[in-house]
């Protein structure tokens, strides 16, 4: 019952739009980030444990999700996740940079969080995003796993 709320609450929350333009961005990253957290949230404790770490995964991530959906256009997105890949991929832990072509205020950097750990029965490890949007420093960190000898967001 609690995650049928919780799932109807991101859904409906996620139709917001800020009229500038943006309300499909920050959905996007309100209910991409919402699954995201869920999915993560899973992975944790069993019965009701496991319910409200869905649960308050979900709202995290929601949360951290539309707020840089809310500010990223589809093309600084994807360089952000491309930046997140390669430092997951990257043979050595370095930062791997990004910046807008559009927009000078905007740019951004990945790095791993974390050394790879096994996790149940796979490899995996975190990678941070740092996102600076008109000055304000935003964080994002994913969880990549070894899958076919690549990095790959889990």
């Amino acid at each position: 019952m609690a995650a049928a709320v919780a799932i109807s609450a991101l859904a409906l929350a996620g139709c917001q739009t800020t009229g500038d333009g943006r309300g499909n961005n920050q959905q996007s990253g309100f209910l991409l980030g919402g699954l995201a957290g869920a999915a993560a949230g899973a992975q944790f404790g069993s019965g009701e444990g496991r319910l409200v770490a869905v649960v308050v995964g979900a709202l995290v991530g929601a949360l951290a999700g539309g707020a840089i959906g809310a500010s990223l256009d589809d093309a600084d997105r994807l360089r952000a996740e491309n930046a997140a890949r390669q430092a997951a991929n990257a043979p050595s832990a370095g930062v791997v940079h990004w910046q807008s072509e559009k927009n000078k205020d905007v740019h951004g950097w990945a790095e791993p969080a974390s050394a790879a750990a096994l996790d149940g029965d796979d490899l995996c490890k975190q990678v941070k995003s740092i996102y600076y949007l008109s000055g304000q420093e935003q964080t994002e960190t994913k969880r990549f796993c070894l899958q076919d000898g690549r990095w790959t967001e889990a």
